[in-house]
This record gives structure tokens, sequence and C-alpha cells, in this order.
């Protein structure tokens, strides 16, 4: 006649749980970890390149978007996505020529999709931002809105 079940029996069956629960979180969070703190290069033409937070940014051509309301200038928010067109070394002033990319909706004084601007190097980044990008869809998701 058989006893009742050993209460070893049952937790070894429960304990491969934690294991591959904890491996399949490493193989989640080590590979962004690493990318976010790697070295990035140098910006050059044709790179995509993303906005370091809200910075005022200068349009190539100053009369461009005047009929919009814009006084030769607009807003990039953090982490926009930019073309560089000219990087800093090929044009005189040392700054970057870039075309806005996305059509992410945002009012005036946002720049507007398309839009060709000068940009600094502190302004911009190889690599997006990604802390706060998750820290962004986080509040999102958890708004009360």
């Amino acid at each position: 006649m058989p006893g009742p079940p050993d209460r070893q029996t049952d937790e070894s069956k429960r304990n491969p749980l934690i294991p591959i629960g904890l491996a399949i979180l490493t193989v989640l969070v080590i590979p962004p970890f690493i990318y976010s703190v790697g070295p990035e290069g140098p910006i050059k033409k044709d790179n995509v390149i993303f906005s370091t937070g809200q910075h005022r940014a200068h349009f190539s051509e100053k009369t461009q978007f005047q009929i919009l309301g814009y006084d030769g200038f607009c807003v990039l928010e953090a982490r926009d996505q930019l073309l560089v067109l000219e990087s800093a070394d090929a044009r005189e002033d040392g700054t970057y020529l870039a075309q806005k990319m996305g059509a992410r909706k945002t009012g005036f004084p946002g720049c507007p999709s398309k839009s060709k601007v000068l940009l600094h190097q502190h302004q911009i980044t190889l690599k997006p931002d990604m802390w706060g990008g998750v820290e962004d869809m986080l509040s999102r998701l958890f708004s009360s809105e």
C-alpha cells in the first residue's frame, strides 16, 4: 500500500523553476546593460542619432518653418531620432547637420518631422537613453489618465 507522498519529492519538483527564472531574467537584463555602458564611437554621416535631452535646435534654413510660427529654432525632446546629413568634421562651424526622423506628434515648439537642424556634440548621442525610455514606458503604463 503506497504511503503519503514525500514532502521532499514535491519540493524537488518546484526547485528547478527558480534557477530557470533567474536564467531568463539574466538573459533579458545583461545585454541592455552592456549596451548602455559600452563606448559610442565617432558620429558620422548617415548615422542615426538621438537627442540627449530637451534642447534648442536651430534650423539650417532660418525661414523654413516661419509660416508655422517658428522663429529659426525648435525644441528637440529627449530621445528624438535624427539622421546625420553632415558630420561636424565636414562643416566649418563644428556643428552637425541632422534631419529629424519619425512622426512622433509634437506640438509647437517641438521640431517638425523632416526638419533639418544644426546640433552640437553635447546635444546628441549614438545610443538612446534606454533607462529613460523604460521609465517613460512604465509611467505611461501606470498613469491614471
